[in-house]
């Protein structure tokens, strides 16, 4: 049978609560990121040497409780992760190994739950895929300012997920009837 299939496990159970852990990841050189989202911590695997560890999320304010965070992206050597109950996108700085938040609230973000599934990164932004929102989540990473594209698109569990290519994200179609297309050099869905 090609290609050879050698599946294996790496334990975290001491490392974290029961009940939903992550939901989401994104690389950065060959460490891996997890966003918590009902955990009080970032879970990080060392690919090199199978090592999982955490990273602290309670010192930026961010608890266990709510779902929190659904959906990574790495640019450069930060991981952000998309806003789902949480009311600010977290971030994961990589060099320090310290988590912090940026705001939502202050961009017009209406829904308080279940507003963003996924997470792309192109150039200088990181762009949340609309679950609930009407919108589209953008974090201007040099300056980290949140804002919103508009769409046309109304109703819940529009999207799950993202992915780049060239300078377009496209959202994959949970509850919706086609696939999402945001042109992020003229901000148009």
């Amino acid at each position: 049978m090609w290609p050879p299939y050698n599946f294996s496990t790496i334990d975290v159970s001491s490392s974290t609560s029961e009940g939903t852990k992550f939901r989401g990841v994104a690389a950065v050189g060959t460490t891996l990121y997890f966003a918590p989202l009902q955990q009080d911590n970032v879970g990080v695997l060392d690919t090199i040497d199978n090592t999982f560890s955490t990273i602290d999320t309670t010192a930026a304010g961010v608890t266990a409780g709510s779902h929190k965070y659904l959906g990574a992206a790495a640019l450069g050597t930060f991981v952000f992760f998309a806003p789902y109950d949480a009311n600010n996108v977290g971030v994961v700085n990589t060099v320090t190994s310290i988590f912090s938040t940026i705001s939502t609230t202050d961009a017009g973000v209406t829904e308080t739950d279940q507003k963003y599934r996924g997470a792309a990164a192109v150039r200088d932004r990181i762009y949340f895929a609309p679950y609930d929102q009407n919108n589209v989540g953008v974090l201007d990473t040099t300056t980290s300012t949140f804002s919103t594209i508009g769409t046309s698109v109304r109703g819940n569990s529009k999207f799950d997920g993202a992915a780049v290519v060239g300078t377009s994200v496209y959202f994959a179609p949970l509850d919706a009837n086609y696939v999402g297309v945001l042109n992020t050099t003229t901000s148009s869905f």
